[in-house]
């Protein structure tokens, strides 16, 4: 494929490998990255091998009539032999670590949420993408915008509300219910002046999770334990049996409950 298709295209990192039609009159473009060569997250070392090939679906802007793109992705091999990983998974700017949308997308979808009067769920069904999709574009951009993560606490706690009452909504497939919580991360440090940390949307692991991932380093590090304001009926699950992202507990922060 010719070097003015991928300048039409425009996804800066990526060029166009083929544009077909299906069937139905859907265009297909796949599309595969620019570089040759990218460094290894662990030791740095920089690997052109390509250990395997596999082609991954992304959503993109939309071009008038429907297209689906899709990414000829690699995974490369580490050639360090004082590395532990093996081979790792080719990311871009564009397109990062369990990325499916392209950050334009992304960027466009915060700020037609953010610049008008639109509902969040307006906004997804133009685009095509989840309700989760379009709300994680406008937490990102706010994350963006709030500057720096929170410095570490003493004891972060964690509770759920009910952001509203229950309401039935009727979609394509039938009514569904619509209960939505918040988690909510707070310093629970009586020593120090009590604050909302921030919000995740849901009420589940993957909320608290989430939340944690996005914080730096050096938040992980200064932070000592990890409390949950939720009633429990049993005591508080011990350390070995506390879920946290990797730094959350290599760091020693999962350690025990605070007396």
């Amino acid at each position: 494929m010719g070097d003015g298709t991928s300048l039409l295209f425009g996804l800066d990192g990526f060029r166009v490998v083929s544009v077909t039609r299906s069937p139905i009159g859907v265009r297909q473009v796949l599309i595969e990255g620019v570089a040759n060569e990218q460094a290894c997250p662990d030791c740095g070392v920089f690997s052109a091998r390509v250990h395997a090939r596999w082609s991954q679906r992304v959503k993109d802007l939309p071009y008038g009539t429907p297209v689906e793109v899709s990414w000829d992705k690699r995974r490369f091999a580490c050639d360090e032999g004082s590395c532990p990983r093996r081979t790792f998974t080719e990311v871009s700017e564009q397109l990062g670590p369990r990325r499916r949308l392209t950050l334009r997308l992304r960027h466009r979808l915060e700020a037609a949420v953010s610049r008008g009067p639109r509902s969040i769920a307006d906004v997804a069904r133009e685009y095509a993408v989840s309700w989760w999709s379009a709300n994680q574009a406008l937490i990102d951009r706010a994350a963006d915008v709030l500057g720096p993560a929170p410095a570490g606490v003493r004891w972060l706690g964690v509770d759920e509300t009910r952001v509203r009452r229950v309401r039935w909504l009727l979609e394509e497939s039938g009514w569904k219910r619509s209960d939505p919580w918040m988690t909510s991360f707070v310093d629970l440090d009586p020593t120090r002046p009590a604050g909302l940390l921030g919000l995740a949307p849901g009420r589940s692991g993957a909320a608290v999770t989430g939340w944690l991932n996005r914080q730096s380093a050096a938040f992980g590090t200064a932070s000592r334990w990890w409390r949950s304001t939720r009633r429990r009926r049993s005591p508080p699950p011990s350390a070995g049996r506390c879920r946290r992202p990797d730094w959350w507990s290599t760091t020693g922060i999962c350690t025990g409950w605070p007396t």
